[in-house]
């Protein structure tokens, strides 16, 4: 039993919901216009395009002109100095890991721990700030 029923409301009757259907469009699409003025996309050609380049063959290498673009530029400036910082980092967290091990292995549980936490501390923070400045100059 409903409560509707116990309350004596009557029950609406179902309404049926009729699906609309949209009209075809009687202009065609751009793309199908498209097509018929310029005819098939052809992305894949099969003619060959040729070199991109005004002075010399792709296959004799870089042109005088491209060499000194590659040349110039904070990020070969910089590049030697950030791969040196980075490859000292690198080596200064290898050296203190093995110091870490060390200390546990002779027992000096809260001296490496204490090492560890300092490391985490000022060198990764400072490994994270590095490379921010770093994307910031190129």
């Amino acid at each position: 039993m409903d409560y509707r029923d116990i309350l004596g409301i009557p029950k609406k009757p179902k309404k049926k919901v009729e699906k609309k259907v949209a009209p075809k469009p009687t202009v065609p699409p751009v793309t199908e216009l498209l097509k018929k003025e310029f005819g098939q996309l052809n992305e894949w050609s099969e003619v060959d395009t040729g070199p991109k380049r005004w002075f010399k063959p792709m296959d004799q290498g870089l042109t005088e002109f491209e060499q000194q673009q590659m040349n110039e530029g904070p990020a070969y400036e910089y590049s030697k100095f950030i791969k040196k910082i980075e490859k000292s980092r690198d080596s200064f967290g290898k050296d203190v890991l093995n110091f870490y091990e060390l200390l546990r292995k002779k027992g000096l549980n809260d001296e490496a721990h204490d090492l560890l936490d300092d490391y985490k501390k000022y060198v990764i923070k400072f490994g994270l700030k590095f490379k921010k400045l770093v994307r910031k100059l190129m």
